[in-house]
C-alpha cells in the first residue's frame, strides 16, 4: 500500500459514515437509510498468502431493498496483513419471508499490498448472501462470492459469514447515528526489544497519522471509527480500527478509555493475517469552543503476528456535541455544512513518473473526498485515492487542503482547491512521498442533494526528482448538513 497515504485515504470511512448519518438525519424518522455490513470470506483455492478477506460496508439505503455505498476489504486470513482494497459497492435485497432474505452485491475498487498484487490492482466482487433476521436491527449472513483481483492469481469463489446492522428501522428509542466529534491524530509506536518485522530485522519505531470519528451511543459511551497510515518508520503501513470509548466527564474536559479491534499491515510490520487489538486511556481537554485536544497512551498487539507496541497519541477533534449543546442553550438553530464526493481520476504519466519499466500512459484512480465548510465559501478538503488501472497496484494518494467555492447560478458552481499530502507505492516515483496538488472543479447540481463534478489539476512531488502529472476527474458530489 502507499507510503503514508493512509492518513487521508483513511478519511474515507469516517467521511462515508458522517455522510450516511447526515442523509439519515434528513429523512423521515421511519425511513430506511443506513446499512452496515461486516464479515469474513475465505478464498476457495488460495494461490497467494491472501487466503481470506474481511469486508466492511457502509451504504445509504436508497429504497427499502437497494443500497449504495463504499467498502473496504482487508487481508484477514493467511499471512497477508497489509492487503487493502477500497471501492464502491451496491446491495440489492429481496425479502423471502418475515425473517429471511437474499441479497446480491457488486463491488468495484482497487488496491494491493502484502507483495501479492502486481499489475492494475483492480478488484471486482459479485456476492450473494442469505440473511436471517435475529432482531429488529441485526441479521446474520451466510455469504458466497466470486472475487477477481487483477495482478494476483485470485479469480474464484469465496465463502464466509457476516453481520448486517440496519439503521433507521428501530422502534422509538433505538440508536440513531449522531456524530459527536471528528478529527485527526498522530501516534508514535515503539516496540519492545525482540520484536521483529517480516524481514527478521528489529522492528523500528513508527509514526502514524490518521483520522477518527466518534458517534454517540448514550451515557458517555461512543462508537469509534479510525484509520491511520505510516508517516515514518514503516513505509506502506495502514490500519483500520473500530471500537468503543467510555468517557468520564469533568465539565468540558474528560478522561476516557478505549477498546478497539481492526486490521492493519504493510511496511514490513509483522501483523500476520492482519487482525489488531488496542486498549487505550487518555485525556480530552477543550482548546476552543469547537476544538478539543486529546492525549492518550495505548498498547497494540497483532494476535497472528509478532508485532507488539506501546503508543502515545495526540489528536485534534472538532466537537459537534458541545456545539449542539450551546445552540440549544442559546435557542439557536444552526447546522454544519459538508460534502461527500466519489468518482475517478485519470493521471497522465510521462518521463520520470515510474521507477520501474512500466510504460502505461495513464493511471486511473478511484477517489473519495470529504469537504467541511469553515465559512460560507471556504472549506477543508480531504481526498483519498487508490489505483484501479495502469499497472501500479498498491499506489495510493492522500491529500488535505483548503478550497474555495463560488456559486455561479442555482445549478452551477466552480471551486479551486490546493492540497498537500503523501503518495507512494506501485512503482510510482514519489521521491520520498510528499506531494502537492492544485485543482479546479466545475459542479452541475442535478438535484438539491446531488451534483455532477468535473475537475482538472496537477499533482507533483515536493522534490524536483519525482513525478509531475496532470489529471482529470469525474464524479458525483453530495452536499449535506449535520446539526
Amino acid at each position: 500500500m502507499a507510503r503514508k497515504a493512509g492518513v487521508f485515504h483513511t478519511l474515507k470511512i469516517a467521511a462515508l459514515a458522517v455522510t450516511c448519518h447526515a442523509l439519515w438525519d434528513a429523512q423521515p424518522a421511519s425511513a430506511q437509510s443506513l446499512t452496515f455490513e461486516t464479515g469474513f470470506e475465505r478464498l476457495h483455492s488460495p494461490k497467494t498468502t491472501i487466503e481470506g478477506l474481511h469486508r466492511f460496508y457502509i451504504g445509504y439505503q436508497a429504497t427499502p431493498t437497494l443500497s449504495f455505498g463504499q467498502s473496504i476489504y482487508s487481508g484477514a486470513i493467511g499471512n497477508a496483513g497489509g492487503a487493502f482494497f477500497w471501492g464502491f459497492e451496491g446491495v440489492a435485497r429481496l425479502p423471502l419471508s418475515e425473517g429471511l432474505s437474499v441479497s446480491a452485491s457488486g463491488f468495484v475498487g482497487g488496491g494491493g499490498g502484502a507483495l501479492q498484487v502486481i499489475g492494475d490492482g483492480t478488484m471486482l466482487r459479485a456476492g450473494l448472501a442469505l440473511d436471517y433476521q435475529v432482531s429488529q436491527d441485526w441479521a446474520v449472513q451466510a455469504t458466497g462470492s466470486w472475487i477477481r483481483i487483477a495482478g494476483a492469481p485470485i479469480n474464484g469463489p469465496a465463502f464466509g459469514l457476516g453481520l448486517r446492522r440496519q439503521i433507521g428501522t428501530s422502534a422509538p428509542g433505538g440508536w440513531q447515528p449522531v456524530l459527536d466529534s471528528a478529527g485527526i491524530f498522530t501516534t508514535g509506536l515503539s516496540s519492545p526489544s525482540g520484536v521483529l518485522d517480516r524481514n527478521g530485522n528489529p522492528q523500528p519505531n513508527v509514526a502514524l497519522v490518521g483520522a477518527r470519528a466518534l458517534f454517540d451511543l448514550g451515557d458517555q459511551l461512543q462508537l469509534s471509527l479510525s484509520t491511520a497510515g505510516a508517516a515514518s518508520g514503516a513505509q506502506g503501513y495502514m490500519q483500520v480500527m473500530t471500537g468503543l470509548r467510555r468517557s468520564f466527564a469533568f465539565g468540558n474536559a474528560a478522561l476516557f478509555i478505549d477498546g478497539n479491534a481492526g486490521f492493519g499491515g504493510g511496511g514490513h510490520i509483522d501483523t500476520g493475517a492482519g487482525p489488531l487489538f488496542e486498549a487505550a486511556a487518555g485525556l480530552r481537554l477543550p482548546v476552543t469552543q469547537a476544538l478539543d485536544a486529546e492525549l492518550s497512551l495505548s498498547g497494540v498487539v497483532a494476535p497472528t503476528g509478532s508485532f507488539r507496541a506501546g503508543a502515545v497519541s495526540l489528536g485534534l477533534m472538532r466537537n459537534f456535541e458541545r456545539t449542539r449543546r450551546m445552540r440549544v442553550a442559546a435557542t439557536q438553530i444552526g447546522s454544519e455544512r459538508w460534502a461527500y464526493s466519489g468518482g475517478f481520476s485519470i493521471q497522465r504519466t510521462g518521463p520520470g513518473y515510474f521507477l520501474n519499466n512500466n510504460t502505461a500512459r495513464h493511471v486511473v484512480m478511484q477517489e473519495s473526498a470529504f469537504d467541511y465548510f469553515i465559512g460560507q465559501n471556504t472549506y477543508v478538503s480531504g481526498i483519498g485515492q487508490t489505483t484501479v488501472y495502469g499497472g501500479a497496484a498498491g499506489y495510493a494518494v492522500g491529500l488535505l487542503g483548503l478550497g474555495y467555492q463560488l456559486e455561479l447560478s442555482p445549478r452551477w458552481a466552480v471551486a479551486l482547491e490546493g492540497h498537500v499530502g503523501a503518495a507512494g507505492g506501485g512503482g510510482v516515483n514519489t521521491a520520498g512521498g510528499i506531494v502537492g496538488s492544485l485543482r479546479g472543479e466545475l459542479d452541475y447540481r442535478v438535484t438539491e442533494n446531488f451534483a455532477l463534478s468535473l475537475g482538472l489539476g496537477q499533482l507533483r512531488t515536493a522534490r524536483s526528482s519525482g513525478m509531475s502529472s496532470h489529471f482529470a476527474s469525474v464524479g458525483v458530489k453530495i452536499p449535506f448538513t449535520t446539526r
